[in-house]
């Protein structure tokens, strides 16, 4: 076992004994060279490195206002909201004016300190550095990046160290990724699952017809077809100011929605309303919540079923709830129908998109949807709470794999830069 010391530096903690301390200044200095991004391609600093510019970054008018970024330096976002994005630059090119870019002075081990930059506990201390107005929006500037104290082992240990890590990160970048195909492919079967039984059935040998909906093609013979209109009637959301939030009665937003196929029973949003918001807003057992707006039309139409009446509950104005007139569709039988892949394939088909995509109610009314008797409908239901809870088991088993390896990327890197670990 190595001797240790204690660095005297609260985020470094112990060092081996011959290992010394340097400030980030005595290893870089800043780059500040302004450029246009015309003479030099636009690049992004993201959480996964340094990568040309992304196609949803947010674009500036000022494209000559740039900062110069060589081949090997190392850049970060000085920005606390955009914590853990930075990365050993393998391009030329430019970067907007919130980054710091780094050249390494001569005798250090570049891939070495990309490592220390990158490291959970150094990412604490650098922002701790910062100022601004509010804690998450600190930004910390290279006056007070180039004081800040990291370990300085000397360079032939700085090379092996890099080359150690490079590897087992990639070993375990390996594993993470092979988990979120897996979890890509169970995602995949339970859609299709779901579009197959919400549109089949259960029973292959059942006559069909022709629904004489072009993406929905045969279907059942007992089973009829309708639009939404003849379901429910569809209403907008809860508008208010940002005052009303946070305190009252509970919420249901954009995000509880998108996510669950269900509403949850309890939510995080609270918002202030009266007795007649909450009478005209209310959220009952049967009601059918759809996504009505978002940047992208991939993210607008997403649904979920109220199972359970939540007293007191109101719905966010980026939502529409569409309420059943009467018993016609079962709740069960709603939640997975209105997932299924020809319902998106429906709004995709249809859907305008200008600076942002709205689902509007008049395509909502127009939607087909596919009403099999009451009884089939129970049993369609139960089909797919099974399939889908023993699928949905499988992928939580997957992400807790890999946030695992998240997790030990993250301690791995921690005590082998500060040679806690010693590299053999």
């Amino acid at each position: 076992m190595r001797d240790m010391k204690d660095s005297g530096v609260e985020w470094i903690g112990k060092i081996p004994k011959d290992w010394e301390l340097t400030k980030i200044g005595s290893a870089y200095q800043e780059r500040n060279i302004k450029v246009s991004d015309k003479k030099y391609k636009p690049l992004s600093v993201t959480k996964h490195g340094i990568v040309p510019q992304l196609e949803n970054a947010a674009k500036t008018d000022n494209g000559d206002n740039r900062k110069l970024i060589k081949r090997g330096d190392f850049v970060i976002n000085s920005r606390s909201d955009r914590r853990g994005s930075c990365g050993v630059s393998e391009y030329e090119g430019s970067c907007s004016l919130i980054n710091t870019v780094l050249q390494p002075r001569k005798d250090v081990n570049n891939s070495y300190y990309g490592f220390v930059f990158r490291s959970e506990c150094f990412a604490d201390e650098f922002y701790r550095w910062g100022n601004g107005i509010v804690d998450d929006l600190w930004s910390t500037k290279w006056s007070s990046m180039k004081r800040i104290y990291i370990p300085a082992p000397s360079l032939e240990e700085q090379c092996c160290i890099a080359d150690y890590l490079k590897k087992k990160c990639k070993e375990i970048d390996d594993i993470i990724v092979k988990q979120q195909k897996i979890i890509e492919k169970l995602n995949v079967y339970k859609q299709s699952i779901i579009t197959e039984t919400v549109t089949k059935g259960l029973n292959s040998d059942v006559e069909l017809k022709d629904s004489e909906i072009e993406f929905i093609g045969e279907i059942p013979s007992t089973w009829k077809v309708c639009r939404l209109r003849n379901i429910g009637v569809p209403q907008n959301g809860i508008s208010k100011g940002g005052e009303f939030f946070g305190h009252g009665y509970p919420f249901v937003s954009y995000g509880d929605v998108y996510r669950n196929y269900t509403l949850p029973i309890h939510f995080d949003g609270l918002i202030d309303t009266t007795d007649n918001e909450r009478k005209d807003y209310s959220v009952e057992k049967g009601d059918i919540f759809f996504t009505r707006t978002s940047e992208t039309v991939e993210e607008v139409g997403f649904s979920s079923v109220c199972e359970k009446t939540i007293p007191n509950a109101t719905f966010a104005g980026f939502v529409i709830r569409v309420r059943p007139f009467d018993d016609t569709l079962f709740a069960g039988y709603s939640k997975y129908y209105f997932r299924s892949s020809h319902h998106r394939a429906f709004l995709v088909k249809e859907m305008n998109l200008v600076t942002r995509a709205s689902l509007g109610q008049d395509l909502l009314k127009s939607m087909p949807v596919l009403v099999p008797p009451m009884g089939e409908q129970k049993e369609i239901a139960k089909f797919l709470d099974r399939k889908c809870s023993a699928i949905d088991d499988a992928i939580e088993t997957k992400q807790k794999i890999i946030h695992k390896m998240v997790l030990y990327k993250k301690s791995l890197i921690y005590e082998i830069v500060t040679g806690k670990r010693e590299v053999k």
